[in-house]
């Protein structure tokens, strides 16, 4: 039987409390499984659009986890699990910087619209981490492409390699922390303007931009 949204609605209310049963877990599982099939829709249309450029360089399709998904409940109170936007999705990574980012952002927008899904592009800017978040909605289900520059994928890699199981480095942390992240910040300026001329460059030539941006700021 499919869920109703106020039993999806309930059961993420639920898991924002301190007793989360085993029946819970097995309602969120079950919920998480009815992305099945607007993932597989959504990566057909994402596919074909990829046929036609050599820029990406890997595709990682996920599906959030059950402990992912309590956390960011519990960080963002207002938030209604049935409008959560990244259950399941994919990330891009690219070969090149954010020409060629916009370039294949407008693609993709093109093509889920063609296939009559509600689609909106937005540019992420948060504490140093930077990529194009394309949402895709059909019916209720929602479907997040994450869409990254190479500089982008590595900054977003350095983050999630310093930062321990609860993620306090990305959240706030202690104070040798949030020194490790305000130079990562710093870092992360200084791949906006690598990624910006990037077009201009070899892909070797880029990647050597980016390792001693690399070098200058995290060895300081």
């Amino acid at each position: 039987m499919a869920l109703s949204n106020s039993q999806v609605t309930r059961l993420g209310d639920r898991l924002r409390g301190s007793s989360i049963t085993n029946d819970d877990l097995a309602l969120l599982d079950k919920f998480r499984q009815t992305f099945s099939e607007v993932d597989e829709k959504a990566y057909a249309i994402i596919q074909k659009v990829l046929e036609n450029t050599s820029d990406w360089t890997a595709t990682k399709r996920k599906r959030k986890t059950q402990q992912s998904i309590v956390d960011k409940l519990c960080r963002l109170p207002q938030l209604r699990l049935p409008q959560m936007q990244d259950i399941a999705g994919c990330r891009i990574v690219l070969k090149s910087g954010t020409k060629q980012a916009s370039e294949l952002n407008n693609f993709l927008i093109t093509a889920f619209t063609q296939q009559d899904w509600q689609v909106e592009g937005k540019e992420r800017d948060n504490d140093g981490y930077r990529a194009i978040h394309i949402i895709a909605k059909l019916g209720k289900q929602f479907y997040e492409i994450q869409l990254r520059t190479y500089a982008q994928d590595i900054w977003a890699n350095l983050v999630e390699t310093m930062s321990d199981e609860k993620n306090t480095l990305k959240y706030g942390g202690n104070e040798q922390e949030q020194t490790i992240m305000n130079k990562l910040k710093q870092l992360s300026e200084s791949f906006v303007t690598i990624d910006s001329e990037a077009h201009n460059h070899s892909i070797e030539q880029y990647q050597q931009r980016i390792e001693a941006a690399i070098r200058h700021v995290l060895s300081d």
